[in-house]
């Protein structure tokens, strides 16, 4: 049997406009609500906003334009994002203020652990 002479009838593959990915742009959508909630968690925020835009992007299969569930979740991933960074530059800030120096902050943590400052220095940098 000749394949180059029959004419191309296979029902899986439809030609046409990228399809984009609906459990990519959930996922996306699930990840950013998770990076706004938990911003002031650190260690969950960062990669679930981050997660969120990837997803995102992904999601548009080679389109141009995001679909109504990736921008939402492009949108919170990146309001996720942006909030446990100033969250946590604005407390930083404040602890600046506070104690004058990171020195002072340092003392300060040796003080309520009821540790010797130089004893903790000598356990931070050996």
């Amino acid at each position: 049997m000749d394949m180059q002479n029959q004419p191309y009838n296979n029902t899986f593959y439809q030609p046409g406009p990228y399809r984009r990915s609906e459990r990519m742009e959930i996922t996306a959508m699930t990840l950013g609500i998770i990076s706004l909630i938990s911003c002031t968690c650190l260690y969950i925020s960062i990669p679930c906003g981050a997660l969120a835009i990837i997803f995102a992007s992904l999601s548009r299969g080679g389109g141009m334009t995001y679909g109504a569930r990736a921008q939402l979740g492009l949108i919170l991933g990146i309001i996720g994002l942006s909030a446990t960074i100033i969250l946590y530059g604005l407390s930083f800030a404040v602890a600046l203020l506070q104690y004058g120096s990171i020195e002072g902050i340092l003392k300060a943590s040796a003080d309520m652990a009821d540790m010797d400052y130089n004893e903790m220095m000598q356990q931070l940098m050996p």
